[in-house]
């Protein structure tokens, strides 16, 4: 077993797109985490209590995009970049 990570919500969630069952994903436990690992001065850790960094702040933006999170441009689960780059 893996320690939780917010960049976790991108990998798992756009292979969950890629096959088709993107469903399976629970948007309030994951935006919850999420919060929970966001920064008081910006960005989000990896996890509660680490510092956070480009790197996880992108995935874990993007992984809330493909749960459906209202206010975020869709992505690109191929390529992790929004549908309007793609």
């Amino acid at each position: 077993n893996k320690a939780e990570d917010t960049c976790y919500s991108f990998w798992i969630g756009a292979s969950l797109e890629l096959l088709g069952a993107h469903r399976l994903t629970h948007l309030d436990a994951l935006s919850q985490f999420a919060h929970r690992c966001q920064y008081k001065y910006g960005g989000i850790a990896k996890c509660t209590g680490s510092h956070p960094d480009v790197l996880h702040t992108y995935f874990a933006l993007c992984g809330l995009s493909l749960a459906g999170v209202r206010g975020l441009e869709p992505i690109d689960a191929r390529l992790g970049v929004s549908l309007r780059a793609a």
